[in-house]
């Protein structure tokens, strides 16, 4: 399953990880990583369904409209 989650830096900036886990639980363990690795405030987590630029559009509408700074690919 391939899932994406906004984060937010310790320097303020803001962004978006793609990433795949097998599971909920899977994904949450990695958003655990995350925020051991200095992402504080790791929040909206989706699973995707169709792994579209039309769906991160729809389900992120803030981060992908800002030119796509602060986007990383996690897997």
């Amino acid at each position: 399953m391939r899932w994406a989650v906004q984060y937010e830096s310790k320097s303020g900036v803001v962004g978006l990880c793609l990433f795949r886990a097998e599971s909920l639980f899977e994904a949450l363990e990695y958003l655990d990583a995350m925020r051991n690795h200095g992402h504080s405030q790791v929040f909206n987590l989706n699973q995707l369904e169709e792994s579209s630029i039309d769906e991160l559009y729809r389900l992120f509408p803030g981060v992908v409209s800002s030119g796509g700074q602060g986007v990383e690919n996690g897997g």
